[in-house]
């Protein structure tokens, strides 16, 4: 039987992709699934297809960067499932920020949603967790956390933001009976990658990354980076050359001057 048996687990970004499909394993592994996301029609199906499945699942729309939205939704989950043992902080989205589109406001609106909305659902948990010497937190992070990429500051560096200070939770509430857990993937076949169209390395189907995620919470495992040709390959590069001589291989990816003709 699966650790995972009877757990509440209260999942943002529950509508698509990653966070979708992983609230589908975490129910067959026989958790219950309380999910939030902005679009309530597709809530509402995914719910339906877990409980047709055998599963249990309440949902709540919530948008991570409005306090009281998002917290009457959690405590509406907490009620309707009885409880809280897992949060996970998946919601968060990325788009190309290459200088001549620079649009004033962007970086903050995803720093709002990739890091406060995380914090958001750690301040609600983290009474409830230390008031019962347990608990779990999982953040979903990126590969894009160890580096910063050309034509994506916010996004490396909210999600540089998410892994660092879970790992800081994780270190501080280790004798709390806290686990801290911080997913860490490369590309994942989304709703995100399917509008890149940028070369996208060792990209993996959706259901391959979250039977691994789950695994990962499952086990209370730390940080998780995956694929790990791709941790090796930025681990290497960061270890073996200057800083400046890896600034100068990322400037290579940078669109040049001359597309700025189209600029908004």
């Amino acid at each position: 039987m699966s650790e995972l048996n009877g757990k509440v687990v209260l999942i943002s970004g529950a509508s698509s992709g990653i966070g979708a499909a992983l609230a589908k394993e975490l129910a067959r592994r026989g958790a219950l699934v309380g999910l939030m996301a902005r679009r309530s029609e597709k809530l509402e199906t995914l719910s339906a297809e877990i409980v047709d499945a055998a599963g249990r699942a309440a949902w709540a729309v919530a948008d991570v960067c409005d306090d009281d939205q998002l917290n009457g939704a959690l405590n509406q989950l907490e009620s309707e499932l009885g409880g809280v043992d897992i949060i996970i902080a998946n919601a968060g989205y990325g788009h190309p920020e290459p200088a001549h589109r620079f649009k004033h406001g962007s970086s903050i609106q995803m720093y709002d949603t990739n890091v406060l909305g995380m914090l958001r659902m750690i301040d609600w948990a983290m009474p409830r967790f230390l008031a019962k010497g347990s608990g779990h937190i999982v953040g979903v992070a990126s590969m894009a956390s160890y580096l910063g990429l050309p034509n994506t500051a916010s996004y490396c560096g909210t999600k540089a933001a998410m892994r660092v200070h879970l790992q800081g939770l994780r270190v501080s509430l280790a004798q709390e009976g806290i686990a801290v857990t911080t997913i860490c993937p490369g590309f994942v076949v989304s709703e995100l990658t399917d509008k890149n169209k940028a070369p996208m390395p060792f990209l993996w189907p959706t259901d391959r990354a979250v039977r691994l995620i789950a695994n990962a919470i499952e086990k209370r495992r730390g940080e998780v980076p995956f694929p790990w040709q791709m941790r090796f390959l930025i681990g290497a590069s960061s270890r073996l050359l200057p800083t400046s001589w890896v600034e100068i291989l990322l400037r290579q990816m940078a669109p040049k001057k001359s597309s700025r003709s189209g600029s908004e």
